[in-house]
């Protein structure tokens, strides 16, 4: 990959198949040699993807609906008032009802929140001041409706603009819905694919590419997340579980972490390695620094020989290496 005044990157997706095996590593850039197992890759990965841009879009967009709600409830509560005001005074509603329908307001507010959050879907979840507001103008708004009822008269405006504040109420409660369902989508998505965190990246056809021109090093990680104040790549690997994490993906996830601290000046803490059936935090420090700065420099110098050799005794990884069939120092 070119950089500034043809400056070539190693790639984090290189760097782990060099840590897999140099020898096929340098195969791979002879040969396209993509197996049903590669392809398969592919595809997870794309799907990967596409469910990662569907939970972004979908928070967002029930994000935007809540300040819809917001805005609609404060608007018709506003319109319920002046309707209230325009009535005569002698049949409008008393100090002691207006009282009492504050006091009803706060307690079904109250009791609203605490059935949410006695909701597994919300638990950790901090409610924002908005949302206390939107559920009190919308209990606000139903109150004040309900204060035609003492129109003794024809008072044709009052009853306009009530008739306006339940219209503006329908279109809160349409947003709302909206709302809730973007969500329900949204977390059971998270939940299928173990997702956890607010979204910061997505690797997709125009992601933007991390690049280290201090370290030669590029990379996409699949996605990144913040968590905190901490940014944290994760790598998803498909298809079997080892027992431990291998340390070509470690080594790969320690790349992420090493770009996301050149780049944004802070250090993850750890990125994450997801397999099918397990999850490992992989501990960013100096010690792993160091190792993969070293990995790099022995890629620099085997590009620069073009001389690479197998660096294993075991036939297993061989039986599952996509290069196996041009592989001249192939064990099985």
């Amino acid at each position: 990959m070119g950089g500034p005044e043809g400056m070539s990157y190693i790639s984090a997706g290189d760097l782990e198949k060099f840590t897999y095996c140099p020898l096929s590593w340098s195969l791979s850039k002879k040969y396209d040699t993509q197996d049903m197992t590669t392809r398969k890759g592919i595809e997870e990965h794309e799907k990967l993807g596409e469910t990662l841009w569907k939970i972004d879009a979908g928070e967002r967009k029930a994000r935007e609906a809540e300040r819809m709600v917001f805005w609609y409830a404060i608007v018709a509560t506003i319109i319920a008032i002046i309707g209230l005001e325009l009535m005569p005074f002698e049949e409008a509603v008393s100090v002691g009802e207006i009282l009492g329908s504050v006091a009803l307001i706060w307690i079904l507010a109250a009791t609203f929140f605490l059935y949410k959050a006695s909701r597994p879907s919300i638990t950790g979840k901090t409610l924002d001041y908005e949302r206390i507001i939107l559920i009190f103008a919308i209990v606000s708004v139903i109150v004040a409706v309900n204060a035609v009822a003492f129109i003794l008269e024809d008072t044709t405006l009052a009853q306009v603009m009530e008739l306006v504040a339940v219209l503006w109420l329908i279109a809160a409660s349409v947003s709302l819905y909206r709302s809730l369902v973007s969500t329900r989508i949204a977390a059971a998505l998270r939940e299928e694919f173990r997702v956890k965190g607010k979204i910061e990246y997505i690797d997709m056809d125009e992601s933007k590419v991390f690049k280290s021109e201090r370290y030669g090093l590029s990379g996409r990680p699949d996605y990144v997340i913040r968590l905190a104040d901490n940014i944290i790549p994760v790598e998803e690997k498909k298809g079997r579980t080892p027992q431990g994490p291998l340390f070509s993906h470690i080594l790969q996830v320690a790349a992420y972490c090493l770009l996301i601290e050149d780049t944004m000046g802070k250090a993850p803490p750890y990125g994450l390695l997801k397999y099918p059936d397990r999850e490992d935090e992989i501990e960013y420090n100096e010690d792993l620094k160091k190792v993969l700065v070293t990995k790099l420099d022995e890629i620099k110098e085997a590009m620069a020989s073009g001389e690479t050799h197998r660096n294993h005794d075991r036939p297993g990884k061989c039986v599952r290496c996509s290069r196996r069939d041009v592989c001249p120092e192939k064990l099985a």
